[in-house]
C-alpha cells in the first residue's frame, strides 16, 4: 500500500507540472511569431528607394525614346529610419516634372502605422545631348550639318538641354556658341524665313520640267519646315517646304 501511495503522488506532481510547462511553451511560441512579424515588416530602405528611382529613370528615357543604361545612384536616408515598418509604403519626389537626375528629394511615408521622414539621392545619368559641331555666330540658322550628339551627364544640364535634333532646325543664334556646348533654347530663337501673306518664290519640279513662280505664303515657316502657299497664276493652294528666306520649293 505504501508503494502505491508514493507512485499516486508521484503522479499527481507530474500533472501538476505539466500545465505550466505548456504554458511557458506557448508563450515562446508567441514570442517568437511576434518576432517574425515584426521582423518581416521592417523596411530596407536602401532597395525601396533605389527600385522607385529606377524605375524613374526608365520612364524619363522611355519619354524621349533613348535605350541607354548607364547611370548611378547614391542614396542619403536619415539613420532614425532605422527600424520603422508599414503595411503601405509611399515615396515621391519633391518635383516629379523634372528629369531624375542631379541632387533628387524624397518624401517616404505610411499612413498605417502613422510616420513620415525625407531622403534624398545624387543620380548621375548620362544621356545623348545636343552640341554645336562647330562655333556658332549669332544670327546664324540652325541646320542638321551643325549640330551632333554627345553621351553627357545631363545632372550639369538640367535646366538647358535638348535631345532632339528636329525642332531645333530652323531655330536662329541668339548669341555666340562655341564649338561642343551643349544647344538650349535660351541660346536660341524663333526665326520665320518666310512669313504669313508674305510674297514668296515657288520652285515647282515634276519629272519633266520645273518652274519658278511667285506665290503668297499662307503659313509663317522656317527652314525646312512645310508651309501652305498659293499660286498666283493657277490660283492653287499648294504646300511646300521652305528652303530659304521667301523660298518655298514643291515637287508635283
Amino acid at each position: 500500500m505504501i508503494y502505491h501511495s508514493s507512485h499516486a503522488i508521484k503522479n499527481q506532481q507530474a500533472e501538476t507540472k505539466l500545465p505550466h510547462r505548456n504554458t511557458i511553451f506557448f508563450l515562446l511560441c508567441l514570442l517568437f511569431c511576434f518576432f517574425n512579424i515584426a521582423h518581416a515588416k521592417q523596411i530596407n530602405f536602401e532597395t525601396r528607394l533605389k527600385n522607385y528611382l529606377e524605375k524613374e529613370i526608365g520612364r524619363y528615357l522611355k519619354q524621349y525614346g533613348s535605350t541607354n543604361q548607364r547611370y548611378s545612384i547614391d542614396l542619403f536616408i536619415p539613420k532614425g529610419s532605422q527600424g520603422l515598418s508599414c503595411d503601405a509604403l509611399s515615396i515621391s519626389r519633391s518635383k516629379p516634372a523634372s528629369p531624375p537626375a542631379g541632387r533628387v528629394r524624397l518624401s517616404v511615408s505610411c499612413d498605417s502605422p502613422s510616420w513620415q521622414f525625407r531622403a534624398s539621392a545624387k543620380i548621375d545619368l548620362w544621356m545623348d545631348l545636343i552640341i554645336a559641331k562647330r562655333d556658332l555666330q549669332r544670327g546664324e540658322i540652325l541646320t542638321t550639318d551643325l549640330l551632333a550628339k554627345r553621351q553627357l551627364n545631363i545632372a550639369n544640364f538640367r535646366h538647358g538641354m535638348e535631345l532632339n535634333i528636329d525642332p531645333l532646325i530652323g531655330m536662329q543664334v541668339r548669341r555666340d556658341i562655341n564649338s561642343g556646348d551643349v544647344i538650349n533654347r535660351r541660346l536660341l530663337e524663333k526665326s520665320y524665313l518666310v512669313n504669313r501673306d508674305q510674297h514668296i518664290e515657288l520652285q515647282v519640279t515634276t519629272d519633266t520640267f520645273s518652274a519658278r513662280v511667285t506665290a503668297i505664303s499662307l503659313e509663317d515657316g522656317q527652314l525646312g519646315q512645310r508651309v501652305k502657299v498659293k499660286n498666283l497664276s493657277s490660283g492653287k493652294i499648294i504646300e511646300g517646304k521652305v528652303i530659304a528666306k521667301g523660298t518655298v520649293k514643291t515637287s508635283l
